[in-house]
Protein backbone atom coordinates (compact mmCIF):
# COMPACT_ATOMS: atom_id res chain seq x y z
CA UNK A 1 0.00 0.00 0.00
CA UNK A 2 2.81 2.12 0.91
CA UNK A 3 4.35 1.12 -2.48
CA UNK A 4 1.39 2.59 -4.48
CA UNK A 5 0.98 5.60 -2.64
CA UNK A 6 4.63 6.76 -3.55
CA UNK A 7 4.72 5.79 -6.57
CA UNK A 8 1.52 7.50 -7.65
CA UNK A 9 2.82 10.32 -5.51
CA UNK A 10 5.83 10.14 -7.68
CA UNK A 11 3.52 10.25 -11.10
CA UNK A 12 1.50 13.08 -10.13
CA UNK A 13 4.76 14.84 -9.49
CA UNK A 14 6.23 14.24 -12.61
CA UNK A 15 3.19 14.76 -14.40
CA UNK A 16 3.16 18.73 -12.05
CA UNK A 17 6.84 19.57 -13.60
CA UNK A 18 6.49 18.47 -16.79
CA UNK A 19 5.39 20.38 -20.26
CA UNK A 20 2.74 18.07 -20.40
CA UNK A 21 1.03 19.53 -17.48
CA UNK A 22 1.35 22.89 -19.30
CA UNK A 23 -2.16 24.55 -20.83
CA UNK A 24 -1.72 24.62 -24.34
CA UNK A 25 -4.41 27.53 -24.95
CA UNK A 26 -1.71 29.75 -26.55
CA UNK A 27 -0.07 26.66 -28.70
CA UNK A 28 -2.66 25.64 -30.32
CA UNK A 29 -3.79 28.96 -31.81
CA UNK A 30 -2.83 29.92 -35.16
CA UNK A 31 -3.96 33.46 -34.78
CA UNK A 32 -1.14 36.16 -34.08
CA UNK A 33 -1.14 39.96 -33.20
CA UNK A 34 1.95 41.83 -34.73
CA UNK A 35 3.23 44.28 -31.49
CA UNK A 36 5.87 46.71 -31.94
CA UNK A 37 8.04 47.23 -29.17
CA UNK A 38 8.24 50.40 -27.45
CA UNK A 39 11.37 51.47 -25.59
CA UNK A 40 10.88 49.82 -22.17
CA UNK A 41 8.78 47.20 -23.06
CA UNK A 42 9.73 43.88 -22.14
CA UNK A 43 8.35 40.43 -23.58
CA UNK A 44 7.16 40.49 -19.55
CA UNK A 45 4.97 42.91 -20.24
CA UNK A 46 3.97 42.60 -23.51
CA UNK A 47 2.51 39.11 -22.69
CA UNK A 48 0.98 40.72 -19.33
CA UNK A 49 -1.20 42.86 -21.91
CA UNK A 50 -2.38 40.05 -23.74
CA UNK A 51 -3.31 37.20 -21.04
CA UNK A 52 -6.16 37.15 -18.51
CA UNK A 53 -6.10 36.34 -14.89
CA UNK A 54 -7.41 32.49 -15.56
CA UNK A 55 -3.89 32.62 -17.96
CA UNK A 56 -0.21 31.82 -16.95
CA UNK A 57 1.81 35.11 -18.53
CA UNK A 58 5.02 32.55 -18.41
CA UNK A 59 3.11 30.30 -20.70
CA UNK A 60 2.59 32.98 -22.93
CA UNK A 61 6.15 34.50 -23.27
CA UNK A 62 7.39 30.88 -23.79
CA UNK A 63 5.19 31.12 -27.10
CA UNK A 64 6.53 34.44 -28.02
CA UNK A 65 10.29 33.73 -27.67
CA UNK A 66 9.50 30.34 -29.56
CA UNK A 67 7.51 31.84 -32.11
CA UNK A 68 10.27 35.33 -32.63
CA UNK A 69 12.80 32.85 -32.25
CA UNK A 70 14.49 34.76 -29.43
CA UNK A 71 17.27 33.32 -27.00
CA UNK A 72 16.36 32.64 -23.26
CA UNK A 73 17.20 36.19 -22.20
CA UNK A 74 14.40 37.42 -24.84
CA UNK A 75 15.69 40.82 -25.44
CA UNK A 76 13.94 42.62 -27.49
CA UNK A 77 14.30 46.68 -29.38
CA UNK A 78 12.10 49.32 -29.97
CA UNK A 79 10.23 49.31 -33.27
CA UNK A 80 10.95 45.23 -33.72
CA UNK A 81 7.98 43.51 -34.81
CA UNK A 82 6.79 40.55 -32.40
CA UNK A 83 4.24 38.01 -33.02
CA UNK A 84 2.11 37.15 -30.33
CA UNK A 85 -0.42 34.45 -30.18
CA UNK A 86 -3.73 35.54 -30.01
CA UNK A 87 -6.83 32.93 -28.23
CA UNK A 88 -10.45 32.75 -28.56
Amino acid sequence: MRKTILVMSLVLILFAITPLAISRAFVDTTTYETVFVKSGDTVWQIAAKHTTAKDDVRELIYEIRRINKLDNNAKVYPGQALKVPVKF
